[in-house]
């Protein structure tokens, strides 16, 4: 039996929930919300799906469940809402973490495979990711930890103390190196939505395309120390910095229309209607935003091409990449096929980071092309959907 066939079946969310799992009761004038617009219809749907999932992890873990803590934007209170078949329902993913006594590891496939059919259930990614109750204070110093630190986090099952665990971190403490890998996933989504047909993902362009407006004014603020807990806190520093050289009226304007985007997806439109012209200009607009600023890091070359055969060193300092890890993290990628040992580039982070930004920036550009079909390790001339499925195994090993 595989591990998806394994776990539990789902019950309607508007089935009863065991006396353990409290049923979510209506917000509370003043309580803290789930989402940008607030809507109180939006705000229950949230409640019921958070509840539900929680009961399930509660059925399906026993007493190794600690608590299950509620990370990302639904946590801060600015996730996004659509509405479907009438209803209001979630955007965003679910960003879970399952605390577990005893070691996380034990949980890992069976919680994976939990996700996945809350997934299918929803409609929206939920992820959640085991942590053993004893590594709470020694959690690494990224971004990831740093946005929970900073009030992104919230008890959805087990003691109101859980979150107060978490190391308590000033954003000075958070290397560099994660705004250039903050950077490289969202090119990678880029790059993603580039080897897909645009009609029929629309919104999975759009969603990309705001993600990375959202990383480009991220790092820049992490770099000048203006780091914000909140999107919108962060957009009030944009806009103060925008005659900044490094920021600019065009980062700050992109970054304002990923919060309107973020708020209701389901209302916003490019402007003019056209969604390929307004891709392409703000896929530029980030190419441009993305190689400045690792060009400024980690002395990266600022053209697609000549970046994705850059021959420097671009994450020297990533705390889950211990030293002399990356020939060992290489060996593995290739043992599962997400990459080939040549060129070696080192830790497959480095190998992502090239492949994305050439199929991300330079899509229609045969030679960036060509270096990342190398880098992927796939024949010359092999077609989008080949390349897409590489560039998302390699994404599970180096993101």
């Amino acid at each position: 039996m595989t591990a998806a066939a394994a776990a539990p079946a789902l019950t309607p969310a508007s089935a009863a929930a065991p006396a353990s799992a409290a049923a979510p009761a209506p917000p509370r004038p003043g309580a803290p919300r789930y989402t940008l617009c607030g809507d109180p219809r939006a705000e229950m749907a949230i409640a019921r799906d958070l509840a539900s999932i929680a009961t399930s992890t509660e059925e399906l873990l026993g007493p190794r469940l600690r608590g299950l803590l509620l990370l990302g934007g639904y946590a801060r209170g600015e996730g996004g809402v659509v509405e479907r078949a009438g209803e209001l329902g979630p955007f965003n993913d679910y960003d879970l973490v399952v605390v577990v006594r005893g070691r996380a590891a034990a949980s890992r496939e069976r919680l994976r495979a939990h996700g996945h059919a809350w997934t299918r259930r929803l409609g929206v990614d939920v992820d959640l990711l085991p942590l053993a109750e004893d590594d709470l204070p020694r959690l690494p110093p990224t971004l990831f930890w740093l946005d929970a630190a900073l009030g992104g986090a919230r008890v959805v099952l087990g003691p109101d103390a859980l979150a107060d665990r978490l190391p308590r971190r000033s954003p000075r403490r958070v290397s560099l190196d994660e705004c250039g890998r903050l950077l490289m996933n969202r090119a990678a989504g880029l790059a993603l939505s580039n080897l897909e047909p645009a009609r029929g993902n629309e919104d999975r362009i759009a969603r990309h395309g705001h993600k990375a407006a959202f990383a480009c004014g991220d790092v820049r603020l992490l770099a000048c120390d203006r780091y914000r807990p909140r999107h919108v806190e962060k957009l009030a520093e944009l806009e103060r910095l925008k005659g900044c050289p490094a920021v600019g009226a065009d980062l700050a304007a992109a970054y304002r229309d990923a919060v309107a985007f973020r708020t209701r997806p389901d209302r916003w439109r490019p402007p003019g209607g056209d969604l390929a012209a307004w891709y392409a200009r703000l896929r530029a607009l980030i190419a441009r935003w993305h190689l400045d600023h690792e060009a400024w890091r980690a002395g990266a070359p600022a053209d697609p091409l000549a970046f994705a055969t850059f021959r420097g060193r671009l994450f020297r300092a990533l705390p889950d990449v211990r030293p002399g890890a990356a020939p060992l993290a290489a060996a593995r990628a290739a043992w599962r096929g997400a990459a080939p040992l040549l060129p070696y580039v080192g830790h497959p982070r480095e190998r992502l980071a090239r492949v994305a930004v050439a199929l991300a920036y330079a899509p229609d550009d045969p030679a960036s092309r060509a270096a990342a079909e190398r880098l992927l390790g796939v024949p010359a001339g092999a077609p989008d959907a080949v390349l897409r499925e590489r560039l998302l195994a390699l994404v599970q090993r180096g993101g």
